[in-house]
């Protein structure tokens, strides 16, 4: 008899395996020239959402360890503290990773608009708001480990919040996706408004080709949230089904996650192309292979 939840954990590993290898290989290249490189902004802030996608597929390999070993050992108790301790790091690294996206909006945005600010595109103040992302990230997914949000599923062998939990989840959902997406939709449509108004300036004029550069990859990002945080439509729509009719799915649990780790390898592939720069480097590198 086919085991559909077994198949279905084996293609979450099978995503975040690709997702760790790729993330690592993406490292590995960076770190290559990190010396000529190591006051660049730019390769701080990919190096930060390589990073931490990086970690998250760890967590998730994890999770998805535990998951494996439970449905082919049922039955088995895998819950206690350390159970939501590390349900509590997969939340905090997943919210990092869409407020690293935030970062190199906001990079953009001090590019194109605060361009006379100097200190504001400092390679020491984008270590520091690093930093920060991830204060908010411990801070901001903390209430859901106090509240209790994250309960153990016998059937998943994890802790997850409960879709019964509407609470719990739509506060994370709120506090993850919610707020970085309108903070990079906010920022590229001010961008957009802004170059509109100061096209005739003439200081502005000289600054239309960096300015466009930046506007472009600016579009690519928010085009990359905007498409990982669609793969996560599946789990919006086991939501809704139990809302309207207090049923979850049997497979809403399974569903969330491959939906997920989707999402993870898309960010680790896309975000190669997001960035020309980066692009060209490892066109570069090709080339070098090649001759």
């Amino acid at each position: 008899m086919v085991n559909i939840p077994v198949i279905l954990g084996y293609v979450g590993l099978c995503f975040y395996s690709l997702t760790f290898l790729t993330c690592l290989l993406m490292l590995i290249l960076i770190f290559i020239r990190i010396h000529p490189l190591k006051t660049n902004i730019f390769i701080l802030l990919i190096c930060n959402t390589y990073s931490t996608l990086l970690l998250f597929s760890i967590m998730m390999l994890i999770m998805y360890g535990y998951n494996q070993h439970g449905n082919l050992n049922s039955p088995i108790w895998l819950g206690g503290r350390w159970c939501q301790i590390r349900t509590y790091f997969v939340h905090v690294c997943l919210c990092a990773l869409y407020y690293s996206f935030v970062l190199q909006a906001i990079f953009r945005l001090f590019r194109i608009v605060f361009y006379k600010h100097r200190i504001l595109q400092s390679f020491g103040v984008f270590w520091i708001a690093v930093l920060i992302q991830w204060i908010i990230s411990f801070l901001c997914i903390l209430p859901s480990i106090l509240l209790d949000d994250f309960q153990y599923l016998p059937l998943e062998y994890n802790c997850w919040i409960s879709f019964e939990n509407v609470r719990g989840l739509l506060i994370l959902i709120v506090t993850i996706y919610g707020t970085s997406t309108s903070s990079i939709s906010s920022i590229y449509m001010y961008i957009i408004r802004y170059i509109h108004r100061s096209n005739n300036i003439p200081q502005q004029q000289r600054r239309q080709k960096s300015n466009k550069r930046d506007l472009i990859i600016l579009k690519r990002l928010v085009t990359l949230v905007t498409a990982v945080v669609t793969l996560g439509f599946p789990t919006v729509l086991v939501i809704f089904i139990y809302v309207c009719t207090n049923y979850v799915l049997p497979l809403a649990y399974h569903i969330q996650g491959v939906s997920l780790s989707t999402g993870a390898f898309v960010t680790a592939i896309s975000l190669v192309f997001v960035t020309p720069s980066y692009k060209q480097y490892l066109n570069e590198i090709q080339n070098q292979l090649n001759q």
